[in-house]
């Protein structure tokens, strides 16, 4: 009941929609040109995103000093909250990179996520600046500030937990996808040089590239977010890329060449037979 209702307030929030383009185009022109530190900052090099990794701290740290505050340990809530700022600011760095592969209803919750986290953010910089005395200001003022970021980066979790968890965003598209020991045959048989074709083999919708005379064979949906390679995809160099949000696969194994994508797209052995070219999942694809 409360997710329908959360949700149902959401959804009405069209004004997200424009601001999160403008974010977008914003993020994606600093990014866009350094894709290591894009590919860094989304965790492709670990294999699933970073983002829920480097938001522990922040929470963690931030609960920490408010119960040190309510018991009068003023010190110990100082430093936590002083961390817990350092883990928000990583935690903003990481999220940023995976905003910018956002559209549609993900992306007007994201915004509004993202507006939130910011806004306690700010809140929880004026407390470390109180509690550090780099402005005046009493232990109640720091407390107070604390607790509104703390509120806000509560409502601020729940809206992203429900961009995973309700709306798949950043997650394995793959995951309940059967790896299979049978030979499918592709329809159709045939396919266009150097070129994404889409095909068939069984239940399963396959992207293909023939090159010569060797066809390599990925899963058409895109790891990252649903998009079919065969109508999104273009050819670079060994490599197929989504455009709808730039990930890149390498053709022979399925694994992740560029983010935002964080998981390896599914591979599919390929031979010869009977009934002309068949497939079947590669055992690690």
């Amino acid at each position: 009941m409360i997710r329908r209702l959360v949700n149902g307030i959401l959804d009405r929030q069209e004004w997200a929609d424009g601001v999160g383009e403008l974010l977008q185009k914003i993020y994606l022109a600093v990014l866009r040109p350094v894709p290591p530190v894009k590919d860094l900052l989304h965790g492709t090099w670990l294999g699933h995103a970073l983002h829920p990794v480097v938001t522990d701290l922040p929470v963690g740290a931030f609960s920490a000093a408010l119960f040190l505050d309510l018991i009068d340990q003023v010190d110990g809530a100082n430093w936590a909250t002083l961390l817990g700022f350092v883990g928000m600011l990583a935690a903003a760095a990481t999220g940023i990179a995976d905003y910018t592969g956002t559209d549609g209803k993900t992306r007007r919750y994201a915004t509004i996520h993202s507006l939130l986290m910011f806004f306690s953010t700010i809140f929880y910089l004026a407390s470390v600046l109180v509690r550090f005395e780099i402005v005046a200001g009493t232990n109640d003022h720091a407390m107070i500030a604390a607790i509104v970021g703390y509120v806000l980066l509560v409502i601020g979790a729940y809206i992203g937990g429900e961009v995973v968890f309700g709306q798949g965003y950043m997650v394995d598209r793959h995951a309940w996808r059967g790896g299979g020991g049978k030979w499918s045959a592709l329809e159709p048989a045939s396919f266009p040089e150097d070129a994404p074709a889409k095909a068939r083999a069984g239940a399963q919708s396959i992207v293909v590239v023939k090159r010569g005379d060797t066809v390599y064979a990925l899963h058409d949906t895109c790891a990252h977010a649903g998009c079919s390679l065969a109508e999104h995809g273009k050819l670079v160099g060994d490599k197929i890329e989504c455009q709808c949000h730039g990930s890149r696969f390498d053709l022979r194994t399925g694994r992740v060449a560029r983010g935002p994508a964080t998981f390896d797209q599914p591979a599919y052995e390929v031979r010869r037979g009977d009934a002309g070219i068949e497939v079947r999942r590669a055992p690690h694809g």
